[in-house]
């Protein structure tokens, strides 16, 4: 019997504990990582471009694929030149995935390898970065559309630069090593930086609001420009990726249009709550949300909005790190608004470029006037936001202790009343 039980408790297959630390190389895993990614981007906006060279039907298979290779470095930063174009402008949205991407690659790098320190971290994104950048450096120098063609050391650039950032964070997450190094961080930089991505979301969130309320107000406008293209069934799905891959950018001007600054769409325009001034635009769904002077009475009620940003970071830095004194309850929400504030301003500056010849160099938000007034605003929101929730808290808790004196003073009153 002992001997049947003994068979029973051994285990039938033996799984090795998840526990145990994979003996794999991290810069190998890493970099493969990175190169399947790229393969993978590159691949999906070829097979896109060439779905739509078949339901065209025009052009040939090669420039098919060399314009989805063209799309792919434009998504990474590269910018594009020749034959009297210049795309500087970055699609955001086919960015942002791709940044996604990179950071699931690299914690999934460091969770499956040998990847266990800051100094295994650092070399294992240098190795994503080195594998990303060389597939965006040969695809630089292989594609070239008519003339077009993506300028080599940029797009090395901006393919290292990607695949750095966003994979070294994933990095640092699947190894365990973020939330040591968060911890050295001083208090005032951990409470900046909470409050400011509060902050910065909240801005982002509005900018989003106001573009979808103002696409659903023209939604005519949109459906008829978008019908006016005549692209079919094909060409309305890439058309609605590439709607999709511009959103982002709208939201930032969108955000820039809330906070005062305003935007441009070509030479010579100006979309702002003063006014709005364009001219013959390109028939893209997208540009239907632009405000028109009929929409004056309502924008100057948006300047508030970024002041309202800032109190939410200043919020979120008080509670998430509390101090005491309402000084320094104040400084630390007015640091926290202060650092979103600069962070919404800066990140405009990926909206901003030129999207096509002509004209069209010059779209995008004012970055330094947005900066600045965002700044400004964000920082006034974080001083007066913790100032008036002290205020308020104080006020409150000075009523409650107050209440069951009173509760039993009145009896005693009342008993000498008596006697």
């Amino acid at each position: 019997m002992v001997e049947m039980t003994d068979l029973l408790s051994r285990p039938i297959l033996r799984v090795t504990s998840a526990a145990a630390p994979s003996e794999r190389p991290g810069v190998l895993v890493a970099a493969l990582g990175s190169a399947g990614v790229a393969l993978s981007g590159l691949l999906l906006c070829v097979a896109v471009s060439a779905a739509g060279w078949f339901a065209a039907d025009t052009g040939s298979f090669g420039q098919a694929a060399g314009v989805g290779a063209l799309a792919w470095l434009l998504s990474n930063g590269s910018g594009l030149a020749g034959s009297g174009l210049s795309v500087n402008a970055v699609p955001l949205g086919f960015l942002l995935a791709g940044a996604y991407a990179l950071y699931r690659a690299g914690r999934w790098a460091a969770s499956t390898s040998r990847v266990r320190s800051l100094a295994d971290v650092g070399v294992a994104t240098l190795a994503m970065s080195g594998a990303y950048g060389a597939v965006g450096a040969v695809t630089a120098v292989v594609a070239n559309v008519d003339g077009v063609h993506a300028p080599v050391l940029r797009a090395s650039a901006a393919c290292l630069a990607v695949a750095g950032a966003c994979g070294g964070v994933g990095l640092l997450r699947g190894s365990g090593e973020w939330s040591p190094l968060w911890a050295r961080l001083p208090e005032e930089a951990r409470a900046a930086f909470v409050g400011g991505a509060g902050g910065f979301l909240v801005m982002a969130a509005v900018g989003a609001v106001i573009l979808t309320g103002s696409l659903v107000v023209h939604v005519s406008t949109a459906l008829r420009l978008a019908e006016g293209m005549h692209g079919g069934l094909v060409g309305g799905v890439i058309l609605s990726l590439v709607g999709a891959a511009t959103v982002p950018n709208a939201v930032l001007c969108a955000g820039a249009f809330v906070a005062g600054p305003g935007f441009a769409v070509g030479t010579g325009t100006h979309v702002s709550p003063s006014g709005v001034h364009v001219g013959l635009l390109p028939d893209f769904p997208v540009l239907a949300a632009l405000p028109t002077s009929a929409d004056a009475r309502w924008l100057p009620g948006l300047i508030a909005l970024p002041v309202i940003a800032g109190a939410v970071a200043g919020v979120l830095a008080n509670r998430r790190y509390p101090v005491y004194g309402v000084d320094h309850a104040a400084l630390r929400g007015a640091l926290a608004g202060l650092a979103g504030g600069v962070a919404f301003g800066l990140m405009t500056l990926l909206a901003t470029g030129s999207v096509g010849p002509g004209r069209m160099q010059d779209v995008g938000p004012d970055v330094l006037a947005t900066t600045l007034v965002c700044a400004v605003a964000f920082a006034l929101g974080g001083v007066i936001a913790p100032v008036a929730h002290r205020w308020l808290g104080g006020a409150l808790r000075f009523r409650r202790r107050r209440s069951p004196d009173e509760e039993i003073t009145q009896p005693l009153e009342l008993t000498r009343d008596v006697d």
